[in-house]
């Protein structure tokens, strides 16, 4: 007897575990089913938003907030680092979009000029001899070249490379930010040719010198390049890389990033590649058009051309820093300036502004309700600060 109630016990206590089993795991599915279904809904859901950003074509604005200052005919105005900067003959100030007041710097220069890296500017008298070095947190220091000054640019760091005039002869010097004289180069155009622009690599260490020069009654552009830091000292005057260039001017040089430089002249663009001894990776002959203006991001490079006809008045190729090009767009826009930002394109006069995305969707096409001066693009790729002489609005595109 006792034999036959264990077994009836074992049974159902089997089959209670067996259905047990069965609802755990029917209620295991039940939740993953729901878990699935909430992903998938939410995975629609930003397929939705995603296509009707990439869709959207905006044409209006709403103005969600507005600094007014002072008009100052004679100011301009430039970005650095999300932040505003006014300059003029008689002095300088920074501020940013909550109108909080960065820094503000006084001086008398005749024709200030300006170099922006990041969250560097540096600010000098065209033939004077003082330049100012600013960031975000105010004046770090004060350079006096003793010469005067025909060109200059200015690192993340706060150094300064700095083209001086005396007489027949041209320096170039590089400065730490504390104003202490790094390098120093003689040139003369009969030597060396003279140096027809300059640039810093954002952290400081390498030096970019495009040279115009008459080798053997020919006209020939010299790209040099110098490091200053441990791989350059190797090296006869830090000299690390040169190309040469006949027949062509290469009045325009940058870079954009501490591994990526480029080079534009008459007819040739050239990209170069290295974060101690740049090498050209990327060279384009530029035939029967003509370069209206040169602008880049971090990771663009773009290119206007002069089209002419009647289809278009002007052309812009954007190109990556392996020197593909990425985009290309014609348009009639009479432009002041052009903004690559992350993956917009923005062209604008102080009236009228176009956006393009860079797989060619526009997404805006509209008028300012007030003359601007400069766009200033945000973290959002749908708002933007529109700097104007007296005043200063965040807007929202819609």
């Amino acid at each position: 007897m006792a034999e036959i109630n264990e077994y009836f016990k074992n049974k159902y206590e089997t089959e209670d575990t067996e259905d047990y089993r069965k609802k755990l795991a029917r209620h295991r599915r039940l939740i993953a089913y729901r878990v699935l279904a909430g992903i998938l809904f939410v995975a629609v859901i930003l397929a939705g938003i995603y296509y009707n950003y990439r869709t959207k074509v905006y044409s209006d604005y709403s103005v969600l907030r507005s600094i007014n200052y002072s008009e100052v005919s004679t100011a301009d105005y430039r970005k650095f680092n999300n932040n505003i900067v006014r300059y003029s003959t008689d002095g300088a100030f920074a501020f940013n979009i909550s109108n909080d007041l960065l820094w503000n710097q006084t001086y008398e220069m005749q024709n200030p000029m300006i170099s922006i890296c990041r969250d560097h500017v540096a600010i000098g008298d065209y033939k004077g001899t003082r330049i100012y070095v600013m960031d975000s947190k105010g004046k770090q220091g004060e350079i006096d070249t003793t010469l005067p000054i025909h060109n200059f640019c200015v690192s993340d760091t706060g150094s300064v490379a700095v083209v001086l005039e005396e007489n027949d002869i041209t320096w170039i010097r590089l400065f730490s930010v504390n104003g202490e004289l790094i390098a120093s180069d003689r040139t003369t155009m009969s030597q060396s040719g003279y140096p027809v622009d300059i640039a810093l690599s954002p952290n400081g260490s390498i030096l970019a010198v495009s040279y115009l020069m008459i080798d053997q009654g020919n006209l020939t552009t010299s790209v040099a390049y110098y490091n200053f830091g441990d791989v350059g000292q190797n090296e006869i005057d830090n000299l690390v890389s040169g190309y040469n260039y006949k027949d062509t001017v290469i009045s325009y040089i940058n870079f954009i990033n501490d591994k990526t430089a480029y080079a534009v002249g008459d007819d040739k663009f050239v990209v170069y590649k290295g974060s101690q001894k740049p090498e050209s990776i990327f060279e384009l002959d530029i035939k029967e058009e003509k370069v209206k203006s040169v602008f880049n991001s971090e990771n663009y490079i773009g290119l206007v051309f002069i089209e002419g006809t009647s289809e278009a008045a002007y052309r812009i190729d954007v190109y990556n820093t392996e020197g593909e090009l990425r985009y290309s767009k014609k348009f009639n826009l009479e432009y002041t300036d052009i903004v690559l930002s992350g993956d917009m394109v923005v062209i604008y006069n102080s009236s009228e502004c176009l956006m393009y995305d860079l797989n060619d969707k526009e997404k805006y096409n509209g008028n300012f309700k007030s003359s601007v001066i400069e766009v200033v693009p945000t973290a959002s790729s749908t708002r933007y600060l529109l700097v104007s002489g007296n005043k200063t609005e965040e807007i929202q595109l819609k």
